[in-house]
């Protein structure tokens, strides 16, 4: 590591590191990273010494690698699986599950980033950063022909992925009177794209039970992939023949209306070629505020954070009723489709025994199972008093504080369908709107 500057004006600092990991074969196991960064402090610059309203203003790039080993293990050998119940002669039957790979290396990364520092008047200060990421030899399962018997796909290093994005925080502090205050927000964003996948176009990855993802060259990671829906069948539609199948089962009214995505009749046969991207769980966005006040003995700070743009799936346990015969209902299935309630945007299709053929047409993976998981949430909110040293010296003590500290208070949710999920969850399992806590405390000094 080297890290150089010159008349505090020109700044530069350069690292190198070898990594080694035994998950990789014996000539791909060392990773060799670096990286390089320049800044220019303008405001310590002679020209610069007459704007007094100028504290800072830096600019800086920077470029370098960074290297993954997260993977699973025993990927570059090959592994083999026995049948302790399969004795052929004293000799115990096993099958070949997954090629070895020993070019798997380590997954690089080359980020390249520009950015800006600046602090103005005493009481404003900005940071900004664009940024450009590269990932390359991220590690897929390669797709093999079902007749090899292979049942793993051998790992390759073929993927590469784009994120490109900035971030923004702008502070501000000031006192006005008695009253000092700070006020800041901060935004960053994020376009992910995958830029090539080796030539294995179309990965579909399926989540626990139903939840489908698809890598797609030009695509997000995270892209969600099924059947696009219209709401519900009615009693007219059924009546009037304009229903699709799907696995050979004919809807009924309150059942899920999927959309064809190729030009067909009515009552032909929906099919996995009419599947699609739904969507994707990467944000385009998250943001984040916060607030602090003091006056005189009284303090009160605020921080809230969000996000924007992305959607959530839950799987079968958490979605579906008696999903087994043995699932509680959630609440929102109380909205469900029901003949004193056939509105064909009701917030879940009609409700079928665990074995009836149209329970699994309803849970066949669509835009009917995301939910709009956008929110801004007050994360924290203090308020706190400090009793007058004059005072609490009569008392015999050096300082007394009493506060009111609450966590996760208001949640403010794009859903408006099942209404009772935490937004911060990544998906798969359901958790509620999460815990809210109020702690009261006291801080005494003798």
């Amino acid at each position: 590591s080297v890290n150089y500057s010159y008349d505090s004006r020109y700044l530069f600092d350069g690292n190198y590191r070898a990594n080694a990991s035994s998950l990789f074969g014996a000539d791909k196991r060392w990773g060799h990273f670096w990286s390089l960064g320049i800044g220019w402090n303008i405001h310590n610059e002679s020209f610069m010494q007459d704007f007094g309203w100028l504290q800072r203003l830096k600019l800086r790039a920077s470029t370098g690698y960074t290297g993954s080993q997260n993977f699973n293990s025993y990927q570059a050998i090959s592994t083999y699986k026995y049948y302790s119940d399969e004795v052929y002669d004293n000799i115990i039957g096993s099958y070949l599950m997954s090629l070895a790979n020993p070019d798997l290396q380590w997954q690089k990364t080359q980020d390249n980033n520009v950015g800006l520092d600046l602090s103005v008047f005493g009481r404003v200060d900005l940071t900004f950063d664009y940024y450009i990421k590269n990932t390359s030899d991220i590690l897929l399962g390669y797709n093999v022909p079902t007749e090899t018997g292979i049942t793993a796909a051998p790992s390759q290093n073929i993927g590469k992925v784009k994120n490109t994005g900035f971030e923004l925080a702008l502070n501000h502090r000031n006192k006005i009177g008695a009253v000092n205050y700070s006020i800041g927000a901060n935004i960053a964003t994020n376009k992910n794209k995958i830029t090539n996948l080796g030539g294995s176009d179309n990965i579909i990855q399926t989540s626990s039970y139903i939840v489908k993802y698809i890598l797609k060259k030009g695509e997000s990671i995270g892209s969600f992939y099924g059947f696009k829906t219209d709401g519900l069948y009615t009693q007219a539609d059924i009546d009037a023949g304009h229903y699709y199948t799907l696995s050979g089962v004919v809807p009924n009214a309150g059942d899920i209306k999927f959309v064809p995505q190729r030009d067909i009749e009515y009552k032909q046969e929906i099919t996995d070629e009419d599947r699609t991207i739904l969507g994707k769980d990467v944000p385009d966005f998250t943001y984040g505020v916060n607030l602090s006040l003091q006056y005189k003995g009284f303090e009160f700070s605020m921080f809230g954070q969000g996000i924007s743009g992305t959607k959530v799936a839950f799987d079968v346990y958490g979605v579906h009723p008696f999903y087994h015969g043995q699932d509680s209902p959630r609440k929102y299935h109380l909205k469900r489709w029901t003949e004193e309630n056939p509105n064909p945007h009701a917030a879940y299709p009609r409700i079928y025994s665990a074995s009836s053929v149209h329970t699994t047409y309803n849970r066949n993976f669509s835009d009917y199972h995301l939910f709009d998981s956008d929110y801004f949430r007050f994360k924290t909110l203090s308020l706190g008093y400090t009793v007058p040293s004059a005072t609490v010296k009569n008392w015999g003590l050096q300082s007394l504080k009493v506060y009111v500290t609450g966590e996760n208070l208001f949640t403010v949710r794009a859903d408006k369908k099942m209404e009772d999920f935490d937004p911060e969850t990544a998906g798969g399992v359901i958790y509620t709107l999460g815990t809210k806590s109020v702690a009261f405390g006291v801080n005494i000094s003798f």
